[in-house]
């Protein structure tokens, strides 16, 4: 098998028919078992992994994850990162001390995958795994074969039911914080949306949430006393922010300092995460420092270039976009962009999220100038019609000159012209389109 083979491999599986549980929850668990069966046939990759650290949360996840992982590797563990999705592509989703899969490797861990599908439907064992269940399935095989010590798991959707919840054992579970998304799936308060991602919580893991909404918190103390797992809650207000510019910000929690390399303060919320579980391990301080300070962090609210500026951001939720959103308009309140500096969007969305409070929350903004865009390297998700989000933009801002597009390269050459040396120019609304146009700034 080559690698555009196995690629194309993985592209078919998404055709095949499945039965659809997540609108049942009592039905929910065959998510959990035919993945199980899976791994069964594949050796049991995931007991071969002695440490698990595992996320869950509506937004602030990856950036978490990736934290962790820069202050794990730092403290020097062979660590493994499951994020949801990658940046770029399929094989930035799984990185092995930072490194994403390399082609041949992918080629090696599907055909085996291949091999234990065929047996697995030629068999009947059961409702064939999703391809984010198969994916899973093949990061943990990928994780055991590299003798990772650490696995950080970041949560697809919702948690209990997860394909990540595969996992038999974890020595720390986060939920970051319980907001509205994926509603028609994980209901529609915050109380119920917390019953499912506090499903990742078990016995024998510590607990560390930055939750404070007093429903959403009720139920993971809950879930806790319930499992006997120490919980650990993390307050947004104790920091202190001491400087702060385009290309980095430094706070003071307990009392020491710490530098993140990103304007953007609602990372530090997840950093204290970061802070707090890496504590629990014994991590030592300037070890933690070290991490955070090297951290990198791809399309949340990246900094591509400085003049004029370029921020690439994955918002693709109101909770992520509102963050979004205070965080542009922070650089102008500061200072750190001219007051007559104009911003610009290049803009796209997946069609099933709420992209019509997003794009209401961007007019905020005041853009001179919108590019409407649809992403096309995801080929299996919905796009929202770039003609209809324009439409939308030309009458919530009459005085913006706003375009459509179909592809996003065309999107970002039409912006930059708009663009004036004191400008900022933003790309967000999906992580899909924003990672397709930072493959036209960092390509491979």
């Amino acid at each position: 098998m080559t690698f555009a083979e196995a690629y194309r491999y993985l592209a078919k599986l998404k055709k095949i028919p499945r039965r659809e549980y997540l609108l049942d929850p009592a039905l929910c668990v065959v998510y959990l078992e035919r993945l199980q069966k899976l791994l069964d046939l594949l050796g049991n990759p995931e007991k071969k992994i002695p440490h698990y650290i595992h996320i869950a949360g509506t937004s602030g996840k990856g950036s978490t994850g990736l934290m962790l992982e820069s202050i794990w590797r730092k403290a020097g563990h062979r660590t493994g990162l499951l994020l949801s999705p990658g940046v770029d592509g399929l094989i930035a989703h799984a990185l092995v001390n930072g490194q994403p899969l390399r082609p041949t490797a992918l080629t090696r861990l599907v055909t085996k995958i291949k091999s234990a599908l065929d047996y697995y439907q030629k068999n009947k064992l059961g409702d064939v795994p999703s391809t984010f269940e198969i994916f899973t399935a093949l990061t943990l095989l990928h994780f055991a074969e590299k003798k990772v010590e650490w696995a950080i798991l970041e949560v697809g959707l919702g948690g209990r039911y997860d394909s990540t919840n595969v996992i038999p054992y974890k020595d720390i579970a986060i939920v970051t914080n319980i907001g509205f998304d994926h509603t028609e799936l994980l209901g529609r308060t915050r109380a119920k949306i917390a019953v499912e991602k506090a499903g990742i919580i078990k016995a024998g893991s510590r607990v560390f949430t930055a939750e404070e909404h007093p429903a959403a918190l009720r139920v993971i103390e809950r879930e806790c006393q319930q499992e006997q797992a120490p919980l650990k809650k993390i307050s947004s207000n104790n920091y202190q922010l001491k400087k702060i510019s385009f290309g980095q910000l430094s706070f003071v929690y307990q009392k020491k300092i710490y530098h993140l390399p990103t304007f953007a303060e609602h990372q530090i919320k997840n950093a204290l995460l970061a802070i707090e579980a890496a504590k629990a391990i014994h991590i030592p301080q300037s070890t933690i420092k070290k991490g955070l300070a090297f951290v990198r962090l791809p399309i949340r609210l990246e900094l591509t270039q400085r003049r004029p500026a370029i921020i690439l951001d994955g918002a693709h939720n109101p909770d992520k976009m509102q963050a979004t959103v205070a965080a542009i308009k922070m650089l102008r309140h500061d200072g750190i962009i001219k007051p007559t500096a104009n911003i610009h969007l290049v803009v796209g969305f997946a069609a099933d999220k709420n992209w019509t409070t997003m794009l209401r929350q961007l007019a905020g903004l005041k853009p001179r100038s919108i590019a409407c865009a649809r992403f096309t390297k995801n080929t299996s998700r919905a796009v929202a019609e770039p003609a209809e989000i324009a439409r939308r933009f030309e009458t919530l801002l009459p005085g913006a000159t706003v375009r459509s597009f179909s592809q996003p390269k065309a999107a970002l050459a039409w912006s930059r012209r708009q663009q004036k040396t004191s400008d900022l120019l933003l790309v967000t609304g999906s992580m899909y389109l924003s990672g397709e146009v930072r493959l036209l700034f960092f390509a491979k």
